[in-house]
C-alpha cells in the first residue's frame, strides 16, 4: 500500500477530529444543544473529503458528485436544526464544508497546507468570546474610523499626484496625505488599544497606549488628577513618563517610514534615549506604592474626516513653512519653525523635515530639527505638568526628560558630530 496515502487519511482524521473536537466543546462549555456533529462526524467529514478528491483521478466526476452530496447533506442539517433551536448560526456547517475542503487538499499540496488551515480555522472558532467582547468595546464610530481609514490609504492616496501643485513648489498633496495616513495610522493603533484593554486598568495601559495616541493629552489629564491626593504624584508620574516615552520610538517610525538613511544617526540615540528612561521609570515603581491607579482618560477618535483634513492642512503648512525658511532664511529659519512647531506638535515637523531631506534640505539641517523639536515638545509637556500638576509631581517628571531626553540629546549630537 502506498505509505503517502495511508499518511493523508490519517492526516485528514486528525484534522477533522480536531476541528470536531472544538466544535463539540463549544457546545459543552456553552451549554447548547449539539447541533450537527462532534470529533467523529468531523473526522469522516474530513477523510470523505480526503477520499472524494483521491479517487477523482480515476473517477473524473467523483469529487463533484461528493461535493454537491456534502452541500445537500449541510443545507439539510442546517434546516432541521434552524427548525429545533431557537438561536441557530451557520459556524459548524461553514466549518464542515471547510474541513471536507481540508481533506481534499491532501491530494493536491503537501500537507503545509491543509494544516495551515486547520490551525487557522480552529483559530477563529476559538476567539468566539473575545470576539463577542471586542465588539461591546469597539462602537460603530470606531469601525467606521477603520473603514475611513482603508479609504484614505487605498483609495484616495493612490489617485493623489505626487508633485507640486502650485508654482512655487510647496504643496504636495501626495506626501502630505501619505503623512496623514501614517500619524492617524498609529494613534489608531493606540486608541483601539486603549478600547480594547481599558485604560482604567492602571496608569500602565493609559500611559504606554496612551502616549501612542495623545502623550500631551495623558499628561494634562494625569497632572489634574495629582490634586485628588498628592501622594499619587510618583505614580501619576509613572504614567505620563510612560506616554512621553513613546515620543522617541514614534518618532523613530515616522523618520524610518519617509526617510529610512536620516535615521541612521538617531538609532543609537533612540536606543541609549529609551534605555534611560525606563530605567528611571522602573525606578520610580520600585520605590512607590503598588498602587493600580484607574485612568478614563478620554481620547478622540483619530480617524475622523473633519480631523484628517485639519490634520492634512497643519502638515502642509509646516512642509511650506519649512521650504520657505530654507529658501529664504538659511538653518536658524528652519530651527525657528521646529522649535514653535515642536511645542504643539511633533509629528508634523518630524514628518515634515524627514520628507523635504529627500527633496533638497540638507540631512544635517533636517536631524538638527528634529532634535529641537523634540526639546521643545518635552519642555512644552514638563511646562503642563508644572502649571496642572503639583510640584512633587513636576520635580519627578522634569528629572525623566533631563534623564531620557538629555541622554537622546547628548548622543544625538555626539553622533551628528562624530
Amino acid at each position: 500500500m502506498d505509505p503517502l496515502f495511508i499518511q493523508n487519511s490519517i492526516l485528514s482524521l486528525v484534522l477533522g477530529f480536531l476541528i470536531g473536537l472544538q466544535r463539540e466543546m463549544h457546545s459543552i462549555y456553552s451549554h447548547k444543544v449539539q447541533d450537527f456533529g462532534g470529533a467523529r462526524t468531523f473526522s469522516m467529514i474530513a477523510l470523505f473529503g480526503f477520499l472524494s478528491s483521491w479517487l477523482s483521478t480515476s473517477f473524473p466526476y467523483f469529487f463533484l458528485v461528493a461535493s454537491s452530496l456534502m452541500g445537500l447533506l449541510l443545507i439539510a442539517g442546517y434546516v432541521v436544526n434552524s427548525i429545533q433551536a431557537s438561536e441557530k448560526g451557520s459556524t459548524t456547517e461553514f466549518s464542515a464544508l471547510i474541513t471536507f475542503i481540508i481533506g481534499a487538499m491532501l491530494t493536491s499540496t503537501t500537507p503545509i497546507f491543509p494544516v495551515f488551515i486547520a490551525i487557522i480555522t480552529l483559530s477563529i472558532l476559538n476567539l468566539k468570546d473575545t470576539i463577542q467582547e471586542y465588539q461591546q468595546a469597539i462602537t460603530k464610530q470606531d469601525l467606521g474610523a477603520a473603514i475611513l481609514f482603508l479609504v484614505m490609504t487605498f483609495v484616495i492616496l493612490p489617485i493623489l499626484p505626487d508633485e507640486a501643485i502650485d508654482p512655487m513648489g510647496l504643496v504636495n498633496l501626495y506626501r502630505i496625505w501619505i503623512m496623514v495616513v501614517l500619524v492617524a495610522g498609529i494613534s489608531y493603533f493606540g486608541y483601539i488599544a486603549i478600547r480594547l484593554l481599558g485604560s482604567r486598568n492602571g496608569i500602565g495601559v493609559a500611559g504606554l497606549l496612551g502616549g501612542l495616541v495623545s502623550s500631551t493629552a495623558v499628561a494634562m489629564s494625569m497632572a489634574r488628577r495629582v490634586h485628588e491626593n498628592e501622594f499619587l504624584a510618583k505614580n501619576l508620574a509613572i504614567g505620563i513618563a510612560l506616554a512621553s516615552s513613546m515620543m522617541l520610538i514614534r518618532a523613530g517610525i515616522e523618520i524610518w517610514v519617509i526617510n529610512p538613511s536620516l535615521l541612521r544617526p538617531f538609532i543609537l540615540p533612540i536606543i541609549i534615549g529609551s534605555v534611560f528612561g525606563y530605567g528611571y521609570i522602573g525606578m520610580l515603581y520600585l520605590t512607590s506604592k503598588r498602587e493600580e491607579i484607574p485612568q478614563n482618560i478620554k481620547f478622540k477618535n483619530p480617524f475622523d474626516l473633519k480631523e484628517a483634513l485639519v490634520m492634512g492642512l497643519l502638515f502642509g503648512a509646516t512642509l511650506a513653512l519649512i521650504a520657505l525658511a530654507n529658501r529664504y532664511v538659511g538653518n536658524s529659519g528652519v530651527y525657528a519653525v521646529a522649535a514653535v512647531s515642536g511645542i504643539a506638535d511633533v509629528d508634523a515637523i518630524v514628518l515634515s523635515l524627514s520628507s523635504l531631506a529627500k527633496n533638497g534640505l540638507s540631512a544635517t539641517t533636517a536631524h538638527y530639527g528634529i532634535l529641537i523639536a523634540i526639546l521643545a515638545n518635552s519642555v512644552a509637556k514638563a511646562a503642563l505638568v508644572f502649571f496642572l500638576g503639583k510640584l512633587e509631581l513636576f520635580r519627578f517628571v522634569f528629572i525623566y526628560y533631563l534623564i531620557s531626553v538629555g541622554a537622546f540629546t547628548a548622543t544625538a549630537l555626539f553622533t551628528l558630530n562624530y
